[in-house]
Formats: C-alpha cells, structure tokens, sequence
C-alpha cells in the first residue's frame, strides 16, 4: 500500500487473531499477518476483505488494538492488505509487546523500543 503512516513506522511479521463486523453486524474471526505497526495505523494481511468504516480488532502477544478499516488493497498472490486507524484508547507502543521480525523505519524512536525490549530480556 503506499501510503504514508502517521509518525515513525515499524515493519514486522507477526500472525495476530482478527476480529471484524461486516455491513449485516455479524462477526467474523480470521488470523492475519501484521506486516506494519506505528503508534497509530497498522497494516494487517488477510484472506478476506474486512469491510471499509467497521471496526475491527486484533490481538497480538496478549494485546487486543481496536480501530476502524480505513481501507484495503488486493494483492493478488498474497491476499488483502488492510489498512486499520487505531482507537484513541487503543495505540500501540513498543512496551506493549514487541512484534516478531522488527524493523523500526524510524531512528529515533526505534532507539527507545530497543531499550525496552533490551531490559525484558535481561
């Protein structure tokens, strides 16, 4: 997707379990791949296309994010990529949890996470 993402971005790889309405209101479950996290949007890859304007969850390492599908992008080898704003009440930092295969696109923030996964491992 290009896009640019609110502040600093990180690139990851991390399956995350997915909940999402569609326009009826029920309720669909779905494992997906966290490809991007900022403190703001993530970038999620799925088999299926969450609708555009619903909410949507995901659970990482014990940590459920809420936000909204802003949009999505069909690949068509590798599935949907969609696009989440997060809730105010829900933005992500790395003392959260770290995901697996981090790569910080960002210096200077990047340098305060390595320090928190840095104490956790000693």
């Amino acid at each position: 997707m290009s896009r640019p993402m609110n502040g600093c971005r990180y690139l990851c790889s991390e399956l995350v379990s997915v909940l999402y309405e569609d326009h009826a209101g029920h309720t669909h479950q779905a494992v997906a791949n966290l490809e991007e996290i900022s403190s703001t949007e993530a970038i999620l890859l799925t088999e299926g296309q969450p609708p555009s304007g619903l909410p949507i969850s995901f659970c990482a390492k014990q940590h459920d994010l809420y936000g909204v599908v802003e949009s999505s992008e069909l690949h068509p080898e590798l599935g949907w990529f969609v696009k989440v704003k997060l809730a105010g009440s829900s933005r992500w930092h790395g003392r959260m949890f770290v995901p697996e295969h981090f790569i910080a696109l960002c210096q200077s923030t990047f340098s305060d996470v390595t320090e928190d996964v840095t104490s956790r491992v000693r």
